[in-house]
């Protein structure tokens, strides 16, 4: 016997066509890793990514070309913050480490994060006054929670000020890093320092340091300067600014 035809497929009506486009694109979107598995955690990612600057923003804030070379951000929370510094051992004094260090885990891992953004521009001409910078955004809870944060940030880095800090790399004598602070100084919902620092006998390297905040919204930025002449704290303070802008809080 001869098996009996398919049946005839019936024209897939408007709305079954719609539903079928809908799934196709949320499809999509998961592949890319554009959403997350909760709605609080989705709206934070967007936040926190949304609130780091483009290269066209950082570069005329610093008034010099800084770019990402398609190097993208990174977005989690504490996973992406850097931990090599916790204890004494790693480096001392260890409260003043958040100073020179730019999202250190050590800070936030008290408060749990919702989210967190951190995203590293270049310039290969080291003749430029600012070489590098790093800018990176953290979603804490609430407003209240951010503002305790960035309080602790000032107390820190006040009482931090005119220290350096020693950083202990590996086991090998010369390796440690020696990072001064200096010019601690508060202007509202933002906090700079300027940082110099230097490994073994090598070559002095000078950072400007920010921290602002709106909010739920804690952002950070660290930028290489390459020049005494470089903008140094201002530019910084610049790039914080327009971060807190794109937060969309008040």
């Amino acid at each position: 016997m001869k098996p009996s035809a398919a049946p005839a497929q019936r024209p897939m009506s408007r709305r079954r066509r719609r539903a079928a486009a809908v799934a196709a694109a949320l499809a999509a979107v998961a592949a890319c890793g554009c959403t997350a598995t909760t709605a609080g955690r989705a709206h934070a990612v967007v936040v926190a990514l949304r609130v780091l600057p483009t290269e066209q923003e950082i570069s005329a804030a610093v008034g010099n070309p800084l770019m990402t070379y398609g190097f993208r951000p990174f977005v989690g929370g504490l996973d992406i913050m850097p931990d090599g510094f916790r204890t004494e051992g790693d480096a001392s004094p260890i409260r003043c480490a958040a100073v020179t260090e730019t999202m250190l885990r050590r800070t936030y891992a008290p408060d749990e994060p919702v989210d967190a953004a951190r995203q590293s521009y270049f310039n290969l001409d080291r003749r430029l006054p600012v070489s590098g910078a790093d800018a990176a955004a953290v979603v804490l809870a609430s407003a209240t929670g951010a503002q305790g944060r960035f309080d602790a940030f000032v107390r820190d880095w006040r009482s931090c000020d005119g220290q350096t800090v020693v950083k202990h790399l590996d086991s090998t004598e010369g390796h440690d890093v020696t990072a001064a602070i200096r010019d601690v100084a508060q202007d509202g919902p933002a906090l700079s320092a300027s940082v110099l620092t230097q490994q073994g006998g090598g070559p002095q390297m000078r950072y400007a340091r920010a921290v602002a905040v709106r909010g739920s919204t804690i952002v950070e930025v660290s930028l290489a300067l390459s020049r005494q002449t470089s903008p140094g704290v201002q530019a910084a303070r610049r790039v914080a600014a327009i971060m807190l802008d794109k937060t969309g809080e008040h």
